[in-house]
């Protein structure tokens, strides 16, 4: 598949936009993930072009935290692995089960998302999780990032918050940790068994790069509201293009 100029400036606007948001609370692969498929993208290369697209994001976002000021990030390595192995699963779903599987059930999958984009999540006050009981739900989330991936950093945020241990300053930094190197993982897998659009990837690889160290550096700034209620819509507008495209 070949996108136009226009299409390619039009990913990188989106990729510019959801490294952003993705540097701060997370979700904005749905944005890019709908400009993919409104485009007529089919929805695996979409998937998978998209997870790929947006692997330096997250990186990115880490850059103004390296030093370990904010958190350490050597204590949550082993939950980055967890959250890797889930991807690497969800990937291997995404390849050996049939098209059509993911074509039916991807406009529930862009309607959860949506929702979870305009419910953001918040600090729990329940019974904190324990540590290996957060490494076996990032490690379902993984699975969800691998196979689909929009809406990945909503559920990672909401698992840390549930965590106990973090500030949201905090969680927002380990999310991006969990997400880089899940990423990084899904998209090896995707690069290695021919399922990327080099063009769209490319575009959103330096892009969200862009937007995803303006996010980190400014993350304390930002308030996503009217951004998340705009990706949401985007969300549901590629859902129902699916629906009435069946």
């Amino acid at each position: 598949m070949e996108f136009s100029l226009q299409q390619l400036a039009l990913i990188a606007v989106a990729g510019v936009v959801a490294g952003l948001i993705n540097g701060t609370v997370g979700g904005g692969s749905l944005l890019t993930y709908a400009v993919l498929t409104l485009m007529g993208t089919p929805p695996v290369l979409a998937a998978a072009t998209n997870t790929t697209g947006l692997s330096t994001g997250n990186a990115a976002a880490l850059v103004p935290h390296r030093d370990g000021a904010t958190v350490n990030l050597r204590d949550w390595r082993m939950h980055a692995v967890w959250t890797a192995a889930g991807s690497l699963a969800g990937g291997l779903l995404l390849i050996v089960l049939p098209d059509k599987v993911f074509e039916f059930i991807v406009p529930v999958l862009l309607i959860f998302a949506s929702v979870m984009m305009i419910r953001p999540p918040r600090p729990s006050s329940s019974e904190p999780l324990t540590p290996s009981r957060t490494k076996r739900l990032l490690f379902g989330s993984g699975i969800y990032n691998g196979y689909f991936g929009p809406g990945q950093g909503v559920i990672a945020m909401s698992i840390l918050f549930r965590d106990g241990r973090l500030s949201v300053a905090q969680s927002v930094v380990i999310k991006n940790l969990v997400l880089t190197l899940s990423n990084v993982v899904v998209a090896t897998l995707f690069i290695v068994t021919g399922h990327v659009l080099w063009s769209a990837a490319l575009t959103l690889l330096m892009s969200v790069a862009a937007g995803g160290w303006v996010g980190g550096s400014i993350a304390h700034l930002i308030r996503p509201a009217v951004l998340r209620y705009g990706v949401a819509t985007m969300g549901l507008l590629s859902a129902f293009w699916f629906l009435v495209h069946r």
